[in-house]
């Protein structure tokens, strides 16, 4: 009996296995068809567009620049930069969504996180989304006048403060509900470029002389094909042997 439940035991978390891999086989076949459909890669966007978003909040930070040399060089070389994100974004994506849940908690008398630090996490999101409100101005202002200097977009603010105003106090109360929702988007892009392309970067780590140029379009298909076979079959042997 004590065997039996020693080889119960053993079963279990091999077909969870099975099931993770197929599933990520899955996920790979289903992305390749996607880029190949609308020729368009989502990762290269992502990784692209994020240093310019930490610029526009963080306009004088050096350390931006880093994140900015990396993200120009070859996409799928940029693990760093990826675990970076997949370390930072369910951080800030639980700053955003967590207060609302924490609050409801203390208003049903349920869980009482503590009246100070609730006051402190209130503030915290507001000056947030009013900073983000008005460097969001800020870019609707530059893509409108793509010359417009920093103190060119500042005289244009305070031109007009009325409509000023109102464009902040619009995005303001939009990314209370904006941010959590970006976030999320974010948070499962990295994740599935992380789970996609793991395996390049362990064969590259322990083989230097191994060079997945996953840039270009006929390795990128070939990895993604190799992939799916791979993960899915042992995914399915997994499961089959094991469940």
């Amino acid at each position: 009996m004590y065997y039996n439940d020693s080889m119960l035991e053993l079963k279990s978390p091999l077909a969870i296995l099975g099931l993770v891999l197929s599933t990520s086989g899955i996920l790979a076949g289903g992305y390749l068809l996607i880029e190949r459909l609308f020729n368009r890669v989502l990762f290269s966007t992502f990784l692209t567009l994020t240093p310019r978003l930490l610029r526009a909040f963080f306009p004088y930070e050096p350390t931006i620049a880093w994140f900015e040399i990396r993200s120009n060089r070859n996409l799928y070389q940029s693990w760093d930069i990826a675990l970076i994100y997949l370390l930072l974004l369910p951080i800030i994506f639980s700053l955003f969504i967590g207060f609302l849940p924490f609050f409801i908690l203390k208003v049903l008398g349920v869980y009482d996180l503590g009246t100070a630090w609730l006051s402190i996490w209130f503030v915290f999101l507001c000056l947030n989304h009013l900073w983000a409100a008005v460097n969001q101005h800020a870019v609707e202002i530059k893509a409108q006048h793509r010359r417009a200097t920093v103190e060119t977009i500042k005289q244009r603010m305070k031109q007009d403060p009325r409509v000023t105003s109102k464009r902040w106090v619009s995005y303001f109360f939009s990314n209370w509900i904006k941010a959590p929702f970006t976030t999320l988007q974010l948070l499962i892009t990295v994740v599935l470029f992380v789970l996609l392309h793991w395996p390049a970067w362990v064969i590259q780590a322990f083989n230097k002389g191994t060079k997945l140029d996953l840039s270009t379009n006929e390795t990128r298909r070939n990895y993604y094909i190799g992939y799916m076979l791979l993960f899915t079959i042992i995914g399915l042997f997994l499961i089959f042997f094991f469940n």
